[in-house]
């Protein structure tokens, strides 16, 4: 089994009370399906590595509420509770915002942008949009690339739950 690993960086050490988290189920792994862009976890091929450095600007400082609350929407629709994914990305809107109030980089309005798609995604339509949708894909990098560091040492699914590998 090949696993994804996240990097240690912008978290908020309240996990405890963190839905996913401290439902253990953010550790259920899969085997990879390198190939499919489609997921918010999955590694796309000759895409930059989840093990490197985060961005110099990337939100360890800026965004950390946002970003805890991303990788437990990431967790979330790995374990296939899109409702959840909903709720967490919801839930990341004002943090993210308030991070662009704070420093109005580039990389928190991209991140803001990105929460807002995915909080206004019906929860029915998280798995056709990962499968065909441009801008879900666009915002998949944009999350994992900015808040892949919260994550760190869980192993994540890279396909949704009930795909094929």
């Amino acid at each position: 089994m090949t696993l994804l690993a996240l990097l240690v960086g912008c978290s908020d050490d309240d996990s405890a009370s963190d839905g996913a988290a401290s439902r253990g189920g953010a550790t259920t792994s899969a085997t990879p399906a390198p190939s499919d862009p489609g997921t918010p976890s999955g590694s796309d091929e000759g895409a930059p590595s989840q093990d490197s450095a985060p961005a110099p600007g990337a939100p360890d400082a800026a965004v950390p509420g946002a970003c805890r609350q991303v990788v437990l929407g990431i967790d979330a629709f790995n374990l296939g509770d899109y409702e959840e994914t909903v709720r967490r990305f919801e839930e990341a809107v004002p943090l993210a915002r308030e991070a662009v109030d704070d420093d109005p980089t580039t990389d928190a309005a991209d991140l803001l942008e990105a929460v807002e798609y995915y909080a206004e995604l019906a929860p029915e339509d998280y798995l056709g949009a990962a499968a065909t949708s441009p801008d879900f894909a666009r915002y998949k990098e944009i999350t994992l690339g900015q808040c892949a560091a919260v994550g760190a040492g869980r192993p994540v699914q890279s396909e949704p739950p009930g795909q094929l590998a």
